[in-house]
């Protein structure tokens, strides 16, 4: 067994912004029905939000399981995090493709120093051994999604998200968005 997750993750916002457009957001979620007002512990970590009566409207497959779950709920992310897929098949420069990274995560990682820079505050550019280019960690091209930012709308075993949902949040928050998910 295990719990799921699915984010919806800006990596565009500031940090400056990242606590307004999360109210704006939620505010709106919970406005939609989505989800509900109040915090619990329907979510892993600190408290979250619990699905609304209209929850179905953001996924592709509503599955009323859902609402028997303890951890069922929204969690809304604010600060640096990275948003990671559990699973990663390659990561590619987006000026020539090539293939940076191929499988899991592993002792030969060398996106990690990158990551470490980032996550304390520097830039995490990781320059392409094939063309030469200087790349940041969000323009890298990871499949699956990574996404490395300050604000982060994290799912518990909610069925897949629908894209038109997604690109509804993407559309609110007036940037593009990445979307982690894995299985814990």
């Amino acid at each position: 067994m295990g719990d799921w997750f699915q984010v919806i993750a800006d990596p565009e916002a500031t940090a400056d912004e990242a606590g307004r457009l999360a109210a704006e957001v939620l505010a709106w979620l919970v406005e939609r029905g989505i989800v509900r007002p109040e915090r619990t512990t329907c979510v892993l970590g600190e408290g979250g939000h619990a699905p609304g009566p209209n929850w179905r409207v953001a996924v592709t497959d509503p599955d009323a399981g859902l609402l028997g779950l303890g951890t069922n709920g929204l969690g809304v992310i604010t600060g640096r995090t990275v948003f990671y897929s559990m699973d990663l098949d390659s990561v590619a420069c987006p000026y020539c493709g090539s293939v940076a990274v191929r499988g899991p995560v592993g002792s030969e990682w060398d996106f990690l120093p990158s990551i470490e820079s980032w996550y304390a505050g520097g830039s995490g550019i990781r320059t392409c051994d094939q063309c030469g280019q200087a790349v940041g960690l969000n323009d890298w091209r990871w499949t699956p999604d990574w996404a490395f930012g300050h604000l982060g709308f994290q799912f518990w075993n909610w069925p897949p998200l629908d894209p038109s949902f997604v690109a509804e949040v993407s559309h609110r928050l007036g940037h593009r968005t990445r979307t982690p998910s894995g299985k814990l």
